[in-house]
């Protein structure tokens, strides 16, 4: 209807521009699952921009991308290699594929209580073990800005023949400035997705799958996004994708400077508040330095704390929060004054009694025992439990805080009491748990037992 009709608070919220643009693939129009004439043009200039040999739209995000890349490559029973500290859309795509995971060992920086990227080692290892794998899997940059050794994980894939997918989606940027880690993309991985809306200015949900070489057959992976995305996309997701490919084209390089310089200047100032501690570019070898990860334990703050109170108290709204850390963006769009703010707003940081107490995710959250594929998990009778009886019982749903993502229980692992004891931690912490069917986590879903 282009707007016509609806109502007066839309409009005044969204404008009537926006509301008339917003149409789908009438006549003329361009369709973004068969490009022919302008958005054939602007996925070509974003190949371009990106040093690709091909590039699709997303507009179901990067987690489409992912399940698109891992549908593309593999099938049922067939094996791939894939960190087990991966988002919760990697794991969906294992349910849907029906592919056997492979995990592969992250390094556990107990400091930070995250994941940092899968190191060639461990690669190397799991490809000796592992002779029938079909394709690798890896991600970088993690949300707290670790990058992966890429040339060396490419290369490992290449010698094998196997593609190499990548999931990205936290380093559209990096290509256009040579201080930042480097892209997948520039090491010559075979698929790769970028979140368009994460550190560019794309519109929510816009994000890109790019394509090098020719391991990976780009009919499959049209397949694959004719399946997952939507038959009716948003033109302004789209239009948006354009522009932030332009804007990042022609200045990338300057913006990206700057925000640089910005977050150097303010990691400086962080270091000189006593209490604060900002990990990173000293816990990992590979960094982007655009990322603040902002810890204030020793003031008596969990993450979950520390995000509230810049919102309720100084109005400031950090990307997201843990139990140990925030993490801070910076990004062109960021000026000089509102990374003094956010200073300011820390230095003031009233301390309160005692620092504050987080359990070690080493000590409290064993690696669980994977029993069953996830799609075998998944598609088995189950049963609804107290979670007081699940230790030894094989979990049925995703049990995922979210931010980042990364699930904690996958269907078809392993219930231990460390792991119950640890989500009840999160859940009192106030970290938001996406999956389970009891969101109070008093019951959980698992696998029935066999007759």
């Amino acid at each position: 209807m282009q707007g016509r009709g609806a109502p007066e608070d839309l409009r005044a919220l969204m404008g009537t521009l926006a509301l008339a643009a917003d149409t789908t693939q009438v006549l003329d129009l361009d369709d973004i699952h068969r490009p022919r004439t302008a958005l054939k043009a602007s996925m070509e200039l974003a190949a371009r921009a990106w040093g690709a040999d091909r590039t699709w739209f997303l507009v179901n995000g990067s987690s489409c991308g992912n399940l698109a890349m891992i549908l593309a490559t593999v099938g049922p029973g067939q094996e791939i290699l894939v960190p087990r500290a991966a988002h919760r859309s990697v794991h969906g795509a294992l349910v849907l594929s029906g592919a056997r995971p492979v995990y592969l060992e992250s390094p556990l920086d107990d400091e930070m209580g995250v994941h940092h990227p899968v190191e060639p080692e461990a690669l190397a290892r799991a490809l000796e073990a592992h002779p029938q794998a079909r394709a690798v899997f890896f991600t970088s940059v993690t949300p707290y800005g670790a990058a992966a050794a890429v040339e060396d994980l490419v290369a490992l894939g290449r010698q094998r023949g196997l593609p190499v997918l990548v999931d990205e989606a936290w380093g559209p940027h990096l290509v256009f400035h040579p201080d930042l880690p480097t892209s997948a993309l520039t090491a010559g991985a075979d698929l790769v997705v970028h979140s368009a809306h994460k550190l560019l200015s794309a519109l929510s949900q816009a994000s890109m799958m790019h394509q090098s070489g020719h391991r990976v057959d780009p009919a499959r992976v049209e397949l694959a996004l004719r399946m997952l995305q939507s038959t009716s996309p948003n033109c302004l997701l789209v239009a948006s994708l354009d522009s932030a490919r332009r804007q990042v084209a022609l200045q990338g390089t300057r913006d990206w400077q700057r925000a640089l310089d910005l977050a150097g200047a303010t990691r400086e100032a962080l270091a000189r508040v006593p209490g604060l501690r900002c990990p990173g570019p000293d816990r990992c070898a590979r960094y982007d330095r655009t990322r603040l990860v902002v810890s204030a334990l020793a003031l008596g703050y969990t993450g979950v704390d520390l995000e509230r109170h810049l919102r309720d108290h100084e109005a400031i709204q950090v990307e997201m929060s843990d139990l140990r850390n925030i993490v801070v963006l910076v990004t062109p769009a960021h000026q000089s004054r509102d990374l003094e703010r956010l200073v300011g707003a820390l230095a003031r940081l009233p301390r309160r009694q005692g620092p504050a107490r987080v359990p070690s995710l080493a000590a409290t959250f064993p690696p669980p025992e994977q029993a069953m594929t996830p799609r075998e998990a998944f598609y088995a009778s189950t049963c609804v439990i107290p979670i007081s009886q699940a230790p030894g019982r094989i979990c049925a749903e995703f049990l995922t805080p979210y931010p980042p993502g990364i699930p904690l229980l996958c269907p078809g692992e392993v219930f231990c009491a460390g792991h119950v004891d640890h989500l009840a931690r999160a859940l009192a912490a106030g970290i938001p748990l996406e999956g389970p069917a009891d969101p109070t986590l008093q019951t959980v879903r698992v696998v029935a037992d066999p007759p």
